[in-house]
């Protein structure tokens, strides 16, 4: 167990930060953008990063693409700019290299502790820590390990689901899960099923469409699908593209070895995308025209199976079930080989399926791309805060997090991709700098000034629950419809997105409203300044360089030369 209390601050320098240890639950994106980020800005950081798996990144099948709508031109790092990628869209495999690279030349494997599996969390008030519980894989070895600061960096959904129907333990054919894929599966000439048409269903569809016997997709509901599969789309039409394109060699040389063409690219790329939010309010000329252009787009998508149309038409705008990349996986059900099977699955048999109207039909494989547990309230994973509330207990009825990162009763938990992070537009990526530079912040102001806990406001969280009530009132959102954003309740409230863009929420992470947290401090109460300090700066004390805000290389502090020169025979 760390030391519960820190060093004297009165003997020490304004500037020496008091050790802080981090742990990071997860090393997906958004635990990759910690290991990052928070050596480079938190000085004196002891951090961990406990990851499952046994690598960083995520789970990989047929047909993934690096985003549900975007191009990896802006579903990467800002600071870790890749010019050389083969694809605008580009398979799942070329992404997971780029999330290993960015690792490596970050030092995040240096952090990370693989093979490890979450347990529990507890609040430890008396000494001001977070007491971790993981399972050591390779041995079954039970771990507890000590952090002033918790990040749950676990994404909005990270428990994988069956489908909910009996049977599955008699099917005798190939069982997958799309988030427990097993590349030794090859559907090559095989009879397959695929359940679910969320973001996986829609990609693996038409990446083994070609090579399968027969394919049947169960689909209980109705769906939008956007001309050329994401927000980029104006990408594909001027380059007279389809569905994806191959960047060419001489293109990609160009960027490598331009820095600042890539980056005009990618900016074009970034403005396509920041552009969406548009189209989220209601009653708008926006959402009419986009409503307007996904009609036409799907009834001449469908025209060789019409059935298809009235089926997937929904009767809600696009936008309140989260639009999917689907044009691929419309224009292959199209295909004599594959089929639409409106219908729930009633259960498994020893051969297939037996559908809701009770026909049967046999299978080699099937695909279940049924996705996550979108209760996200953490029954098997509990966090333990605050006077012994559990993290479920803290979420009833809904998730919530203020400004997405700070959970209520959860003292210095914070969280990245959490409830009412996910932006109406904008890439993701955004959301997980953003809010980790907001946590950053937290993180150095416990330090700074020797703060033993910060948890948010019962009247912060109030506000900001009212906040989104109002935003969401205004959109598609609260619209009727089963959605992964209202954790499939047609009529509940939104608890996954962020009220705006990802621009927008950059700029309200920016600048942490501090007076909404309560605290307890490691300094005595009659002596609140103590944090001050000695007097004096590190570099003061080590005889080091004490002009470290004198800088040549910002030139907004430099004056022009014309305007100081002057003729030395006059002096």
């Amino acid at each position: 167990m760390a030391s519960p209390a820190p060093t004297d601050p009165s003997l020490r320098a304004i500037d020496d930060f008091r050790r802080m240890r981090v742990i990071c639950i997860g090393a997906g994106m958004s635990g990759i953008t910690v290991g990052c980020l928070f050596p480079q800005q938190i000085p004196n950081l002891q951090l961990t990063i406990y990851e499952k798996n046994s690598e960083v990144g995520g789970t990989c099948y047929p047909g993934l693409q690096p985003g549900m709508y975007l191009t990896p031109h802006t579903y990467q790092y800002t600071f870790a700019s890749n010019p050389n990628w083969s694809r605008f869209y580009p398979p799942g495999r070329e992404f997971e290299e780029y999330l290993k690279t960015v690792a490596k030349t970050y030092d995040v494997y240096k952090y990370t502790k693989f093979n490890h599996f979450f347990q529990t969390a507890r609040w430890l008030s008396d000494i001001g820590q977070w007491e971790v519980t993981v399972l050591r894989l390779e041995d079954n070895t039970v771990i507890k390990d000590y952090a002033e600061v918790l990040i749950k960096a676990t994404g909005l959904v990270n428990q994988w689901e069956w489908p909910d129907c009996p049977g599955r333990e008699l099917f005798k054919g190939t069982m997958l899960h799309t988030a427990n894929w097993d590349d030794s599966f090859d559907p090559t000439g095989k009879r397959v099923a695929v359940i679910g048409y969320g973001a996986t269903g829609v990609q693996i569809t038409p990446a083994i469409q070609p090579i399968v016997k027969s394919l049947d997709h169960y689909v209980r509901g109705k769906v939008w699908v956007p001309p050329g599969g994401g927000t980029n789309f104006q990408e594909l039409v001027e380059r007279g593209a389809k569905k994806n394109f191959d960047h060419p060699l001489e293109e990609r040389r160009r960027f490598c070895n331009d820095p600042l063409a890539y980056l005009a690219f990618r900016k074009k790329q970034e403005m396509y995308t920041n552009q969406v939010q548009g189209v989220m309010f209601k009653g708008t000329e926006a959402l009419d025209k986009f409503t307007e252009m996904i009609d036409l787009n799907m009834r001449e998508t469908s025209k060789p199976k019409p059935e298809l149309y009235e089926i997937l038409k929904p009767s809600y705008s696009p936008g309140c079930r989260r639009l999917i990349m689907g044009q691929a996986w419309l224009e292959c059900l199209t295909k004599e080989n594959a089929h639409l099977i409106p219908k729930n699955v009633k259960r498994f048999t020893e051969h297939g399926i037996e559908d809701e109207d009770g026909v049967l039909r046999e299978y080699d494989a099937i695909i279940c791309a049924t996705g996550f547990d979108k209760n996200m309230d953490n029954r098997d994973t509990p966090y333990i805060g605050q006077d012994g509330i559990t993290l479920q207990e803290a979420w009833d009825p809904d998730p919530v997090a203020y400004l997405s990162v700070a959970p209520p009763k959860m003292p210095n938990m914070f969280l990245l991709f959490g409830p009412g992070s996910a932006p109406a537009a904008g890439s993701i990526i955004h959301v997980f700098e953003g809010a980790a530079g907001y946590i950053i912040k937290c993180i150095r102001k416990m330090q700074k000034e020797y703060l033993k806990s910060m948890v948010i406001r019962p009247n912060a969280m109030a506000g900001w629950i009212k906040h989104l009530d109002y935003h969401f009132g205004r959109t598609v959102l609260s619209e009727s419809c089963a959605s992964w954003f209202k954790r499939n309740k047609p009529e509940g409230r939104p608890v996954i997105s962020w009220p705006g863009s990802a621009m927008h929420g950059y700029i309200a992470w920016d600048s942490p409203r501090f007076e909404d947290f309560e605290y307890e401090s490691w300094l005595p109460s009659d002596d609140p300044m103590a944090y001050l300090g000695n007097g004096c700066t590190v570099a003061e004390v080590e005889g080091g360089d004490t002009t470290g805000y004198m800088s040549f290389t910002d030139v907004s502090t430099v004056l022009p030369v014309k305007d100081y020169l002057v003729d030395s025979a006059k002096l």
